[in-house]
C-alpha cells in the first residue's frame, strides 16, 4: 500500500484534502470568537482601501471582513477550497485568485496584505517564505501594511529521550460526535512539524496530512527585512495584548522598509 505520509504531493494539496471538513475543524477548535477578533484588527488598518488574504481557504476571515464593506480580495491554491468560498452566503463578495502565494503577481498593489492561522507556514522552506514575501512587497501599496499570524513554534513536547522522542500524539478535541487526533513528528534540522490528523465521526474517518516549517519571530523579521519589509508592531493576539516570553501565538504588522 502506498504510504501517503511519503507523498510530498499531498502536503502541498491541503485545500484539496481539507475543503470538505474545514467547517467541521474551524468548529472543533472554536474558531468563531477568534476570528471576530481579527476581523476588527485587519479592519484598522484597511479603512477605505482593498485587501489581500493568502491562503484564503473558504472565506473565514474574508467573507466577515467583507460585510463590513472593505474590498477584499483572495488568493488559493485550491480550486475546491475557492469553490467552497463562493458556495457561502456572500461569497460573490470577495475577488478570488487561483495561485501560489509563495509566487505570486496579481497585477494588483494593495492597502492589505494578510495571512493568518499560520498558513504562512505550509510553505514548507525558507526559499518558498522569501519568496512569499518578495511577492508582497510587489503586491503592497508605498504605505500599506502586513499581517501575519503565526503560532509560536513549541518545541518542548518534542524533548523527550529515546527513539519516538521526536513523535507524539495529541488528542485535540473529543465531544459526544466526533473525536480529532493529532500524529505528530518534528524534524528539527529543517524546522518542520509532520503531521496527520485523524478526525474520527459517526459518518467515517479521514485522515488530513500537514507539513509546516514553523519560524521564530526574530528569524521572521530577518526574512522580511531581507525582502524590503519591517517590524512596526507585535501581539500575542487579535486583541493587541503584549507579545510575551510565555506568548503561543504572534500576530505581526510589517511595512515596506524606510531605509
Amino acid at each position: 500500500m502506498k504510504d501517503q505520509v511519503r507523498d510530498p504531493d499531498l502536503y502541498t494539496q491541503y485545500g484539496e484534502i481539507w475543503h470538505d471538513v474545514y467547517d467541521e475543524y474551524a468548529d472543533v477548535r472554536n474558531k468563531s470568537a477568534e476570528n471576530a477578533h481579527a476581523v476588527g484588527f485587519l479592519k484598522s488598518y484597511l479603512k477605505n482601501g482593498t485587501a489581500l488574504e493568502l491562503g484564503v481557504g473558504n472565506g473565514h476571515i474574508a467573507l466577515p471582513l467583507a460585510e463590513t464593506g472593505a474590498s477584499v480580495h483572495g488568493l488559493d491554491n485550491s480550486e475546491k477550497m475557492l469553490a467552497s468560498l463562493h458556495a457561502r452566503k456572500g461569497g460573490g463578495s470577495v475577488t478570488t485568485h487561483f495561485g501560489d502565494m509563495a509566487m505570486f503577481d496579481l497585477g494588483i498593489q494593495y492597502d492589505l496584505v494578510y495571512c493568518v492561522n499560520s498558513t504562512f507556514s505550509l510553505m514548507a522552506t525558507a526559499d518558498q517564505q522569501i519568496s512569499c514575501f518578495e511577492s508582497i512587497v510587489k503586491a503592497l501599496r508605498p504605505d500599506g501594511r502586513v499581517v501575519l499570524d503565526l503560532y509560536y513554534p513549541y518545541t518542548a513536547d518534542f524533548s523527550h529521550s529515546g527513539v519516538y522522542g521526536d513523535q507524539r500524539t495529541t488528542v485535540m478535541h473529543t465531544d459526544e460526535r466526533r473525536v480529532m487526533v493529532r500524529f505528530a513528528r518534528h524534524e528539527r534540522n529543517q524546522q518542520l512539524f509532520i503531521s496527520q490528523d485523524l478526525l474520527i465521526t459517526a459518518s467515517g474517518n479521514k485522515l488530513i496530512p500537514l507539513k509546516m516549517r514553523y519560524v521564530y519571530p526574530t528569524e521572521l523579521d530577518l526574512l522580511a527585512r531581507i525582502s524590503g519589509l519591517e517590524l512596526i508592531e507585535r501581539y500575542e493576539d487579535w486583541q493587541r495584548r503584549p507579545f510575551e516570553n510565555a506568548s503561543r501565538q504572534y500576530m505581526s504588522v510589517f511595512r515596506k522598509a524606510t531605509n
